[in-house]
């Protein structure tokens, strides 16, 4: 029992200790100087990819909230669509506000970023994906801090409630983190469906990174400040089905792929390594000491009726956790539980495949090395 409860309290640690850390070590607030001119030059990048289904009441609703400044243009980059997004796109040419830029292939978020960042016009820019609803006067909030010489990236605010009003406890969680970041001006990764960013301040993307926003924060980190804009809200679609198993893996291998970034951890100072590693990496042992706690109720199980039970109950939360969306059944609590199983099972994956590849690769060299000994054999004896 001491052994559950040392794991318990781990894995409570680390979903609670962290915001105690912001709030003791990193609640003093970022210092600006003084604003300059209010921002009235905007070039908004909206990023799409078989988002037929949101772009009209999606380009309206921007094209609203653009009218508010005195320059704005309206950059559409759409990713080799196949579901008839360019044909919908053809209606809005007609506005000389709008410039729509089609790629000739499937290159990636990257690539798209990049590219409207090469044709906007202005220095303020503003990147937003096609799947999210935004709130009311969100673009005017979330430029405005980059009135400030200081900051170069200023993040929306991901709603807790989904846009069929269900509640999430890890987006709630995760708000509370990111804005008790932000007081330091150290925010450890903007939201990438909508943040604002300084033009001088963008470093353009490898068109291998997963993680573009992650990316692109930490860059800034090293000499500006990146804060949240708690105004602008996004309403996100329902977390437990939007966070499937690939979208999981594919997180999990683009944190990977940071690590390995050249420089990128390296420049950053000693309170900003903290941050990151605590907040994006230390949690993924969440699950693995979830994990060896159910391994131990489970080995125990011929202790005593207590065990068994125990580990019934959690086989049963487990699996009614991971089959909730084929039940289309919602719960906040279950969905904790899902996402904390589905990576587990994501990191023994990646962990066997690179063991396997590892393995395949010092195969082929060995095989190689064996091939090259038996001809200079043969060549010897030819001789």
């Amino acid at each position: 029992m001491i052994v559950i409860l040392v794991i318990s309290i781990l894995v409570f640690g680390l979903y609670a200790i962290y915001p105690i850390f912001l709030k003791v070590f990193c609640s003093s607030r970022a210092e600006y100087n003084a604003k300059t001119n209010p921002i009235q030059e905007v070039s908004l990048i909206l990023l799409t990819y078989n988002g037929r289904r949101y772009l009209a009441d999606k380009i309206d609703f921007l094209l609203k909230e653009l009218a508010h400044f005195e320059k704005y243009e309206l950059i559409i980059i759409d990713d080799k669509s196949k579901d008839g997004t360019e044909k919908l796109l053809d209606e809005f040419l007609q506005n000389d506000k709008i410039k729509l830029v089609s790629k000739g292939a499937h290159t990636g978020i990257p690539a798209s970023m990049n590219l409207g960042v090469k044709n906007a016009r202005y220095d303020n820019i503003v990147f937003c994906d096609q799947r999210q609803r935004l709130s009311e006067n969100s673009l005017q909030k979330i430029v405005e801090p980059l009135q400030y010489a200081e900051v170069g990236a200023v993040s929306g605010c991901l709603s807790s409630l989904d846009k069929d009003n269900n509640d999430s406890l890890i987006r709630r969680h995760e708000n509370e983190i990111k804005c008790n970041e932000s007081k330091s001006g150290n925010l450890i990764g903007v939201y990438g469906p909508f943040y604002a960013i300084k033009k001088n301040c963008y470093s353009f993307l490898p068109n291998h990174i997963i993680l573009d926003d992650l990316y692109l924060s930490l860059k800034i980190l090293k000499s500006k400040f990146v804060v949240i804009a708690s105004g602008c809200m996004m309403t996100d679609d329902n977390f437990s089905r939007l966070y499937n198993y690939s979208r999981v893996k594919r997180y999990l291998k683009g944190l990977a792929q940071l690590l390995f970034e050249k420089n990128l951890i390296g420049d950053l100072s000693g309170r900003q390594r903290t941050m990151l590693l605590w907040h994006k990496y230390s949690r993924l042992l969440i699950p693995l000491l979830s994990f060896v706690g159910y391994l131990f109720v489970g080995y125990n199980i011929y202790r005593g009726p207590g065990y068994f039970i125990a580990f019934s109950l959690i086989s049963l939360l487990g699996l009614g956790a991971l089959f909730e969306n084929y039940y289309k059944f919602t719960s906040k609590y279950l969905s904790v539980v899902r996402i904390n199983i589905l990576y587990l099972i994501a990191m023994f994956d990646l962990l066997l495949g690179g063991f396997l590849s590892h393995l395949n690769i010092h195969f082929d060299k060995s095989r190689f090395r064996l091939k090259n000994k038996k001809e200079t054999i043969q060549s010897k004896v030819h001789y």
